[in-house]
């Protein structure tokens, strides 16, 4: 898990997730590498793999989503993330965990469970995965957005 800034300097330019009053994570960290796993997998290109930089970006902002999302909330994230993390290396006979994996063999799993009939963790988790990382600010710029409205044609 990438370190939290304690300094003032650096809070002013990351985000800092919620904690406990005593300062202890509130997302079990375990959650957080499952979900950079698929992540990883989920958002690579042709080039390879995101940005490890963004896929630290988005281990805190998720942190910080689960942490004000509430117990239940983690609770059920944590039974999907569970299930994909054994369902999609089952679904193409490796019996591994899918932090296991190869990258290209993550992808295929991934993609073979998203065509099956239990696909629906991973439609939860991609659905959550897929809002944080498109909020990146370089997410606009990866799919040539200017940031003014599409003009009707003349």
């Amino acid at each position: 898990m990438p370190a939290v800034p304690t300094d003032l300097a650096a809070a002013e330019t990351r985000l800092l997730p919620l904690r406990n009053a005593n300062g202890a994570p509130i997302v079990a960290a375990r959650t957080l590498r499952a979900l950079r796993v698929i992540a990883e997998a989920l958002f690579a290109t042709a080039r390879g793999p995101a940005a490890p930089e963004r896929l630290d970006w988005l281990e805190l902002e998720l942190e910080d989503f689960l942490a004000h999302a509430g117990a239940r909330t983690r609770f059920v994230l944590g039974l999907a993330v569970l299930a994909v993390c054994v369902l999609a290396p089952l679904g193409v006979l490796r019996f591994v965990p899918l932090r296991r994996l190869r990258l290209a063999d993550r992808i295929h799993a991934l993609r073979r469970l998203e065509s099956s009939k239990f696909s629906a963790p991973l439609f939860a988790v991609k659905a959550l995965l897929s809002l944080l990382y498109y909020e990146h600010p370089d997410a606009a710029r990866e799919i040539g957005f200017d940031g003014e409205c599409q003009r009707r044609p003349s």
